[in-house]
């Protein structure tokens, strides 16, 4: 499945805003750029690749190190953070990580269940991530929910699995998918998913599935739902007492 061209414009216009480019910055028609933006009342470092496109967004004094570097395609955290190291500027820093972004712009079929009763009540959604490891859990928290879905089997009075999106631009839905430690494997995660996806699609929303590196299985299920890769998000924490 491949994005069309009027999703990535969107997706490219609510970065640009994001990181407070021009509009039309990031647009997937346009050569590319390479652009470094300061940030304010921050206390990290991040690079955005959208397409073949890179923002660096750093605090003030960090911009002129980061604009003079060699190699101004950041795609391994490994050499900012030895960058950051080295300069003197930063000596404590630590990587937290890098997402791939991931996009949807068709619903997925799947066949409903007379036996999983769905409820939209987020105290349902929290208990179910009570009740997994704090590693599935910490990466499926979000800012707020716009819309959460949980499903219970008819067999069980727990929560078994749960999916929701948080839309704060109005223009992408970043969504996330969990499931029961003991219940993955048979389809649960993607019913829940394609409850989601398919709100968001019909508010007007781009489904956006970020993805830690080294999050296989999350990786693994948003491919199997059709979710396309369009970039990634490095992002570096700056500690006092620099």
């Amino acid at each position: 499945m491949n994005l069309e061209f009027g999703t990535r414009a969107i997706i490219a216009l609510s970065w640009a805003r994001e990181f407070a480019v021009p509009d039309s910055g990031l647009q997937p028609d346009r050569d590319p750029v390479n652009l470094f933006v300061p940030s304010t009342g921050t206390d990290t470092v991040q690079v955005l690749h959208l397409g073949d496109h890179q923002v660096v967004r750093a605090p003030e004094e960090f911009l002129p190190l980061l604009r003079g570097a060699a190699d101004q395609r950041f795609v391994d955290d490994r050499a900012v953070l030895g960058l950051l190291h080295s300069s003197g500027l930063a000596p404590s820093v630590r990587s937290l990580g890098v997402d791939a972004l991931t996009y949807l712009d068709e619903p997925f079929e799947i066949v409903d269940s007379e036996h999983i009763t769905v409820s939209i009540d987020p105290e349902d959604l929290a208990e179910l991530r009570l009740g997994c490891p704090s590693d599935d859990a910490s990466s499926t928290a979000l800012g707020d929910w716009d819309q959460c879905f949980t499903l219970f089997s008819d067999t069980r009075e727990d929560p078994v699995a749960g999916a929701g999106y948080w839309a704060p631009g109005g223009l992408l839905a970043d969504t996330t998918v969990l499931a029961h430690p003991q219940l993955r494997g048979h389809g649960l995660g993607r019913y829940a998913a394609a409850l989601a996806v398919d709100d968001a699609l019909s508010e007007g929303l781009i489904p956006q599935a970020r993805i830690k590196e080294g999050q296989d299985a999350a990786n693994a299920l948003a491919t199997s739902l059709g979710f396309e890769l369009v970039g990634s998000l490095m992002t570096l924490k700056l500690h006092p007492g620099m």
